[in-house]
């Protein structure tokens, strides 16, 4: 099982949790890296005496306890809001400290991080720490928070990169066919095995439990993981305890979820560090555990498309992407969310407006594209470069083409031209690659077969290079040369 998130790496595993900002929204970032010095234009080694920024927030993080800091550098920050803002700077943090016309102190950093760059809404996260292992983590961070990470002098040439061999990487899907628990009956798999994707998406057949048939390990490096539980305080009373007809939907619910992957996150006996939010043993109804948008998107309320999902007739029969866990029943599992949503009082228009769950997953999926700055993109001889560091993940695509998300069904977009893809325990590939050539630990995943084809002179093409899955660092138009 893997470790907790290291440092500073709350930014990004809350990031797929909460927004970002003073109003809870998030801007893309941009693709041009910003500036290594503060927010400002000064160098920000006073250790903040001087006005670099409207105001700062030390906060401490609440998962690593580490000290962090928060700038205000927009122009549409305000005493009240920055206040509002500091009072919970990142989702699950106690209040921080905020002192109005004082800059983070600068001494001993990793980096910054520039959220919402040249709006007004700009903030600059700034990482304390002398360590170098915790440079990459502080960088993908970053790229979640939707922002540009400018490493420290500690942190030059090790963040950016994507990793390493190992680590954190993300692992591309297997799928596993194993023989059924002693006791259960023949699987439907080839010689009555029973065959589960090892993927944040995936489903072991219906009636049997996820962890018996598949690791989790992998999982956990598929969607970032951070340990909180979240009492769900069901009272001893609860009518609903006595009746049989809500307590067999609640159980079938529980199976439904036993058997999928979200497991790995949602169990205090799997989660490595403890549950991630709700968890299925803390009863009498674990349900209540969620909050009304959380419910809402378990009911198809509110879209989570932008996490991915496999055709139900390759997942066991388990569906995902209408509704927000896997089922092999949706109406069933819809009427049951929403009879918990209506015992609270809502309703479905009452979250007609809210935002799709995704967090940067689907920030990258609605993300418009602009033309590449000076730097960027692919030379006459068929050189690519990027800025920001090592990437595991180069695509080359016609304008207009989606963005890709996550595996498995977002991933290769329609129009994708070439698609350079590095195995997941070897090192990212540099800037500077050839367009069409493969290094070593990578491979072309498309076209499947034959070369890549060549690019007409003079057209548009859009280039997609991500340090990770879903960790963009260029991804922008240019024009063949």
């Amino acid at each position: 099982m893997r470790a907790p998130p290291p440092r500073s790496a709350l930014v990004l595993v809350l990031a797929l949790a909460a927004g970002c900002g003073a109003d809870g929204s998030k801007s893309a970032p941009t693709d041009s890296a910003a500036g290594a010095d503060g927010a400002d234009g000064s160098d920000g080694s006073d250790g903040g005496d001087s006005l670099t920024a409207f105001a700062r927030c030390s906060y401490t993080n609440t998962f690593s306890q580490a000290p962090e800091c928060k700038d205000y550098t927009g122009s549409g920050w305000t005493e009240d809001s920055a206040r509002s803002d500091c009072d919970a700077p990142v989702p699950g943090a106690q209040p921080g400290t905020l002192e109005l016309g004082l800059a983070c102190d600068r001494t001993d950093i990793l980096g910054e991080c520039f959220v919402a760059a040249d709006t007004p809404e700009a903030t600059v996260l700034v990482f304390p720490g002398t360590d170098p292992a915790d440079c990459e983590s502080v960088s993908i961070g970053c790229g979640f928070a939707s922002g540009d990470f400018v490493p420290a002098e500690i942190c030059d040439g090790t963040s950016g990169g994507g990793g390493t061999s190992g680590g954190d990487v993300f692992q591309p899907f297997a799928q596993v066919c194993v023989d059924p628990v002693a006791g259960e009956p023949a699987g439907a798999g080839p010689d009555g095995q029973v065959c589960t994707w090892e993927a944040i998406s995936g489903a072991t057949e219906e009636g049997r439990a996820y962890a018996d048939y598949a690791s989790c390990e992998p999982v956990l490096s598929q969607r970032p993981y951070y340990p909180i539980a979240i009492s769900a305080g069901t009272a001893d009373d609860d009518p609903r305890l006595s009746d049989p007809a809500f307590m067999a939907e609640l159980d079938w619910v529980t199976a439904q979820v036993e058997s999928a992957a979200c497991v790995c996150c949602h169990s205090e006996q799997l989660a490595p560090d403890g549950p991630s939010l709700f968890f299925l043993e803390d009863g009498p109804i674990w349900t209540d555990g969620l909050s009304p948008n959380g419910a809402a998107m378990m009911a198809g309320w509110i879209d989570s498309t932008a996490f991915g999902a496999f055709p139900p007739e390759d997942n066991n029969g388990f569906d995902r992407e209408t509704t927000g866990v896997p089922t092999t029943d949706i109406p069933r599992m819809q009427a049951f969310w929403t009879g918990e949503l209506a015992r609270r009082g809502y309703a479905e228009a009452d979250f007609a407006d809210a935002a799709p769950f995704g967090g940067p997953l689907y920030d990258q999926l609605v993300y418009t594209p602009t033309a590449c700055d000076a730097g960027t993109g692919i030379a006459a001889d068929g050189t690519i470069t990027w800025p920001g560091g090592r990437a595991r993940y180069v695509y080359v695509l016609e304008e207009g083409s989606a963005n890709p998300g996550v595996p498995p069904n977002l991933d290769l977009p329609a129009g994708t031209i070439w698609r350079l893809d590095v195995e997941w325990t070897a090192d990212p590939v540099e800037s500077g690659l050839r367009y069409g050539e493969a290094p070593a630990g990578a491979w072309t995943a498309w076209p499947v077969e034959g070369e890549a084809p060549a690019l007409e002179a003079g057209e548009t093409y859009l280039l997609y290079v991500l340090r990770d899955i879903y960790q963009p660092l260029a991804r922008c138009l240019f024009t063949a040369p």
